[in-house]
């Protein structure tokens, strides 16, 4: 069933087969729980890395700017599948690294799979991508890390400097410079130091999404080969344009609730189950259960200024513009997003059939409001070729979700023989 599995799959991604509606393929999920190993599994290396920039002024300390720290691992197999290739994975706004590296329910520590099932061993999906020879970096953007566990969700705070615990007055005045093109600068540096000679895939998990759009434009020297994507974002400014024709909210009341600016959005069990993240192929149990799993790693928490610049909530900008002192060169670089980067490369995104914000909200109104479907859409305008699978079962989550070693090994096997192919 598996080698049938991989021939349909690559069948839908390379030649068309059995896609719907242009560029869609409907995963069977037995199909998804049978994909075999693209390539033999291999050993995997683990190294901690963390970069600084310095970026924006620090109004308590004259003539000196913020110190933004950026974190990671990078998981570097002993025998490499395709070489010069690797794998850069951007957290979604509530967490950090460890979600791409641990699941919820699973060993916090890095496995041989070489020697264990990789289906029993539940662990992280960077660790499954690693062990098929891809080199893979996870990194937790400034704040979201620290080496010590988190204290309770209300009163947590970001480390911005690793160890550091900020104040009151600085946790306000680096909230109002938390921007996407500091957090670009953060990443560009790490990845250009940690994967000098590589071409890079870059997958963003949701808000995380937004970076593969701007890398090129803001300078990253890497390469980058194409479009990936699960339960991902997309540029703000067609963001905004899915907003307008799905949502059933105005604008301003959509962004009412981050007018602060320099607030702190933070999870809550009630919060997941209201986005639409509980599905049935989550082994942990209750939401409940999945925050006490989490809670001495994950943040759970997202800057204010984050939320509002990934989703398109440009009516706050000159509230923004005035809190932050910033220059318009700096903030809503979301809205500046080029798709003709995209001419010359593929895309594929993966989306779970659960997920409520890219699959399930839009829906009433048609197919083509589904939001990974009007994104692909638009995409198909660009790229030399776009294709979206949709998997049964999965939220938004499905990374680590039951099964997660077949949505790693989807992706390597897309390296392999989709992003690649004649």
């Amino acid at each position: 069933m598996g080698t049938d599995a991989a021939k349909k799959f690559l069948a839908a991604l390379n030649q068309g087969t059995g896609l719907q509606d242009d560029f869609i393929y409907y995963m069977d999920f037995e199909d998804y729980k049978s994909f075999p190993d693209p390539f033999p599994r291999t050993t995997f290396t683990v190294t901690e890395v963390q970069e600084s920039v310095e970026r924006y002024t620090d109004p308590q300390r004259a003539g000196e700017k913020f110190r933004w720290d950026i974190h990671g691992r990078l998981l570097a197999p002993a025998r490499p599948s395709i070489p010069g290739v690797a794998v850069v994975m951007i957290h979604g706004g509530a967490a950090n690294e460890y979600e791409f590296l641990f699941t919820p329910d699973g060993p916090e520590r890095y496995l041989d799979l070489t020697r264990s099932d990789p289906t029993e061993s539940r662990a992280g999906i960077a660790q499954h991508i690693a062990s098929l020879g891809i080199p893979v970096l996870a990194l937790s953007l400034p704040g979201h890390y620290s080496r010590m566990p988190w204290p309770p969700i209300a009163t947590r705070r970001p480390e911005f400097v690793i160890g550091e615990i900020p104040g009151d007055e600085e946790l306000r005045n680096r909230l109002a410079v938390y921007t996407f093109r500091m957090c670009l600068e953060a990443i560009r540096l790490l990845v250009e130091r940690r994967l000098p000679d590589h071409k890079v895939y870059m997958w963003g998990h949701s808000t995380g999404g937004e970076y593969f759009y701007l890398m090129e434009q803001y300078g990253l020297k890497n390469p980058l080969i194409g479009g990936l994507g699960f339960g991902t974002g997309m540029p703000a400014w067609l963001r905004k344009e899915w907003d307008l024709a799905a949502a059933g909210k105005s604008p301003e009341e959509r962004a009412g609730k981050f007018r602060a600016v320099t607030g702190l959005s933070r999870r809550s069990p009630q919060g997941y189950v209201k986005s639409g993240y509980v599905g049935p192929n989550q082994p942990w149990g209750g939401v409940e259960r999945w925050f006490e799993l989490e809670n001495d790693r994950r943040p759970q928490f997202k800057p204010f200024l984050q939320d509002i610049e990934h989703s398109a909530h440009d009516v706050l900008l000159s509230e923004v513009k005035k809190i932050s002192g910033l220059p318009d060169e700096e903030l809503f670089v979301t809205f500046k997003a080029e798709l003709n980067r995209l001419r010359g490369k593929r895309v594929l995104h993966f989306v779970g059939e659960l997920d409520k914000g890219h699959w399930i909200d839009g829906a009433k109104k048609g197919l083509e409001f589904r939001r990974e479907v009007f994104a692909l859409s638009r995409f198909a305008g660009y790229a030399e070729r776009v294709r979206l699978v949709v998997i049964p079962r999965l939220t938004h989550y499905g990374h680590v979700e039951s099964y997660n070693e077949r949505l790693a090994n989807l992706m390597v096997a897309a390296f392999k023989d989709y992003f690649t192919a004649p």
